[in-house]
């Protein structure tokens, strides 16, 4: 039999909710320090259930639970700070986010680094930064975390350093190498653009187009050929989409 865990009062956000028999919900919560877990939340679809309001995404929360085995049962929640006030495109950019999350984490793997990085998201998303480029810097940072970091140091081949003036190729699982001639069919990145994107200095159209190329293409590595909801929501509403 699975030993019996029980939790007080743990940082966490929730990522998605949804009913559970007659009156619960099924959360997938995002926790500071045991990584993402599935809580079933007893009765918070209820009227007058204070829960329910608290349980909502993008709210920092501090929750409890007992849990044996995949799922744990919630057993207290409270507000640790106001919600991040999203609407619109950001609002539909923190779906992504999370979206990203419940793909790319499993159950029960505490990763601190993810916690910490989807946190200061949600905070820029909220704030007057441009909300293509917070994207870009969690998609950046998550895959770090999450150990599928980008080599932007040097030339995989070569082993020198990137360049400004040149066009690099990027190989997964290997990393970067100068673009030749006869590469007319691969996708180049401009050095000066990579180099913005390693320094988090990419802050014009170029830049960003280029860090959204790249990011998406190592994402998709990893994310397999089903697309993702919320991104092709976004692509339909932004012409530059995400």
């Amino acid at each position: 039999m699975a030993e019996r865990e029980q939790v007080l009062l743990e940082r966490a956000f929730v990522l998605h909710q949804r009913p559970y028999r007659d009156s619960s919900q099924l959360l997938e919560c995002m926790t500071a320090s045991h990584g993402r877990m599935g809580l079933v939340a007893r009765g918070s679809r209820r009227a007058g259930r204070g829960q329910r309001a608290l349980l909502q995404p993008f709210a920092p929360l501090k929750v409890s639970w007992v849990r044996r085995g995949d799922l744990g049962r919630l057993t207290q929640v409270e507000a640790e700070g106001p919600s991040h006030a999203l609407e619109g495109q950001r609002l539909l950019a923190g779906f992504y986010v999370n979206e990203l999350l419940l793909r790319l984490t499993a159950r029960g793997d505490p990763n601190p680094d993810v916690f910490s990085c989807y946190s200061r998201c949600l905070a820029q998303l909220g704030g007057a930064q441009s909300a293509a480029r917070t994207l870009r810097v969690f998609e950046l940072e998550l895959l770090r975390a999450l150990g599928y970091g980008l080599e932007l140091d040097g030339d995989s081949t070569t082993g020198e350093p990137l360049r400004a003036d040149l066009n690099y190729v990027y190989e997964l699982e290997q990393g970067f190498r100068r673009a030749e001639p006869h590469d007319e069919d691969v996708d180049r990145y401009p050095g000066r653009d990579l180099l913005a994107l390693r320094d988090l200095t990419f802050d014009d159209d170029a830049s960003l187009r280029t860090a959204q190329r790249l990011l998406g293409r190592a994402l998709k590595a990893h994310l397999g050929d089903r697309p993702l909801k919320s991104r092709l929501v976004l692509q339909d509403i932004v012409s530059r989409g995400l």
